[in-house]
């Protein structure tokens, strides 16, 4: 049996604006990628402080977001052996005229965030996303398919996987959550898998 992980990024700067305004705020051009906020990068800090669980981890998956990076980066701070790997798979859901869930090219997150493998990226730049239509839910269906085969064939036992909250949910649940209660920034939640 694996001990798998979920945890939701931490209050980034899109989720601020989007308490503000609503969904609109998801297609600013200045919530593209959007990082974290003071608040969210306590959230991190905190977590990796006290997860007791946290030094049992072998291996880590995260989305090329700079959000998730820098919740991962803060989480796995104090465990520098770790191996993190981001993975265009697990990005947010939807993609697609959400320039929130763009990610930057993948030279540029080299250089930002040195300590991650960014080799497992499909691609350059962002061509997941696309500015001309949105994802469907069979499309992210798909995508956890393929990320839990992945999953159990590794021979790791102890993984974390630092996502968002859409993806999370169906992957964790089978349903995309519900707006009024929201997976928790910053907690780690498990999933059953064999």
């Amino acid at each position: 049996m694996k001990n798998i992980y979920c945890i939701r990024h931490g209050l980034a700067y899109h989720n601020v604006k989007a308490l503000e305004m609503g969904s609109q705020a998801y297609v600013l051009d200045e919530c593209f990628d959007a990082p974290l906020v003071d608040k969210g990068l306590q959230q991190a800090k905190d977590l990796g402080e006290q997860w007791e669980a946290l030094s049992l981890i072998q291996k880590v998956f995260v989305s090329p977001l700079t959000r998730t990076l820098e919740t991962c980066q803060e989480i796995f701070k104090m465990h520098p052996d770790v191996k993190i790997i981001a993975l265009d798979v697990i990005k947010e859901f939807p993609q697609g005229l959400q320039i929130c869930n763009k990610r930057r090219d993948k030279k540029d997150l080299q250089e930002k965030f040195s300590r991650i493998d960014f080799s497992q990226l499909d691609t350059e730049s962002d061509e997941m996303w696309r500015n001309d239509r949105i994802e469907e839910i069979e499309e992210l269906r798909e995508r956890i398919q393929h990320f839990k085969l992945m999953l159990q064939d590794l021979a790791e036992t102890d993984i974390a996987i630092v996502s968002h909250s859409a993806f999370l949910n169906q992957l964790l649940y089978g349903t995309l959550g519900d707006e009024s209660n929201p997976l928790k920034h910053c907690h780690p939640y498990r999933l059953e898998i064999p």
